[in-house]
């Protein structure tokens, strides 16, 4: 239980409490594992609650009609998700995928609100709500960039954020096709050919194992040029 305690502490809501009150939130939630590709919850569901992920990997996403997939959000340890339905009690607003096995901590909304009201202390709710902006500033990105951004324009900023601007190559193994697409709201197709275009004119290196960029600034200047 201590390396729970320890994992605990590190999530921003739950920082500055002692260990044994964090002990008593971990004995508030559950510990749950899920295997790779299984699902963690759906969009529409009754509220699931708030999780924190302590191993694996999560994708936070929803389908179309045609069963295309968009990505919200990738989470990785240790980070909570979910929160919103632990604050309203509302339905979930996405899909929760388990991409790698995983172990997380979930706690419903009925025993989140007797937690706060144990412990009422503001720097929680005040975290929790740095989080929430941060989330409602990525969408509200996400939202222009699919109004306003070309599919080409949408994969070059993915690309330069993936590659922390060019300093790291991108695992083809860690970002199939597919995921790339979904980031982007965009078929695998259109994803391929673009990374063909910009692989043919010399401004990324891209082979079945990874893709490296080759020129920053001019893919910098791309996005720049929709912005």
């Amino acid at each position: 239980m201590e390396k729970y305690i320890k994992l605990l502490s590190s999530v921003s809501h739950f920082n500055k409490l002692k260990p044994s009150d964090l002990l008593r939130i971990i004995n508030s939630g559950h510990l749950k594992k899920y295997r790779k590709d299984k699902f963690i919850y759906h969009q529409g569901d009754p509220s699931a609650g708030m999780y924190v992920l302590f191993s694996g990997k999560v994708h936070i996403c929803n389908y179309n009609c045609d069963g295309q997939i968009q990505i919200f959000s990738i989470i990785e340890p240790v980070i909570m998700f979910n929160e919103l339905t632990a604050i309203d009690g509302g339905p979930n607003p996405a899909t929760a995928i388990a991409v790698k096995d995983c172990l997380t901590w979930n706690i419903d909304y009925e025993a989140f609100e007797a937690l706060v009201k144990q412990y009422p202390d503001p720097t929680v709710g005040l975290a929790m709500m740095r989080v929430l902006a941060g989330r409602t500033r990525n969408l509200i990105t996400l939202c222009g960039d699919l109004s306003f951004r070309s599919v080409l324009s949408r994969c070059v900023k993915l690309i330069l954020e993936l590659s922390n601007d060019g300093t790291e190559n991108i695992d083809r193994g860690e970002f199939p096709l597919a995921d790339l697409a979904a980031r982007v709201s965009t078929a695998p197709e259109s994803i391929s050919r673009s990374l063909s275009w910009l692989d043919k004119r010399g401004l990324i290196s891209c082979d079945r194992q990874q893709i490296t960029v080759q020129n920053t600034s001019a893919l910098l200047d791309m996005v720049l040029e929709e912005s």
